[in-house]
């Protein structure tokens, strides 16, 4: 588990330099060519992490809902990272949360 999270945190970061780009360049991705791809490599990591959710949510600070939570801001950052419309606001608060929570899960994984 702890690869798979820290593949997530990685493409958080992939994320965020993504959308650094398309605000400065103000052109949005291809969603056939770029878009699709990148969120079908999310979806496969986040159903790895899915398959793990009993022994997460043992985890003393997760919960349910708060997975849920996390399951959802990455899979909408996966798509809203590469258009220039996305609130700079809203995008950096889904990444500070999922930044926490990963990173959160990265550090009590081993006493699963």
């Amino acid at each position: 588990m702890q690869q798979i999270v820290t593949q997530l945190l990685n493409d958080v970061l992939i994320m965020q330099e993504r959308y650094e780009s398309v605000k400065a360049s103000g052109e949005d991705y291809d969603f056939y060519s770029t878009v699709v791809p990148f969120t079908t490599k999310i979806d496969q990591r986040l159903n790895t992490l899915l398959n793990r959710e009993t022994q997460i949510l043992q985890l003393q600070y997760m919960n349910k809902k708060k997975f849920d939570l996390l399951i959802s801001n990455i899979e909408s950052l996966s798509v809203e990272c590469h258009f220039k419309r996305t609130s700079r606001k809203l995008f950096t608060e889904k990444v500070k949360a999922v930044q926490y929570d990963l990173s959160y899960i990265q550090r009590n994984g081993f006493s699963l």
